[in-house]
């Protein structure tokens, strides 16, 4: 009984203590409405962005990217899928 409480406890440490990563919320419009993956694809092309690793949809409605910037920093950016605005950007050194 101890050894479950102890291993709870420290289960719950572990959780309070870890970053929470989430994406931000870019649309609540369905997915019929968003600008298609190709589309979305050659947009980003046009903002810049370079040698993409990761395309992604996210749970929290935005189109995902692991990539470059026009300049070579390393960058993840959120995009609105239905407008393709950048919605968070992290890049680094920024």
């Amino acid at each position: 009984m101890r050894t479950a409480s102890l291993l709870s406890a420290i289960a719950v440490s572990a959780c309070l203590a870890s970053p929470v990563l989430a994406s931000p919320k870019c649309t609540d419009q369905p997915q019929s409405k968003w600008l298609s993956e190709e589309a979305m694809k050659a947009k980003i092309a046009k903002m810049g962005f370079k040698k993409i690793r990761t395309f992604q949809r996210t749970m929290s409605g935005c189109y995902e990217i692991y990539g470059f910037t026009p300049d070579n920093k390393k960058a993840e950016v959120y995009f609105n899928p239905v407008t393709g605005a950048v919605v968070e950007k992290n890049v680094d050194g920024e």
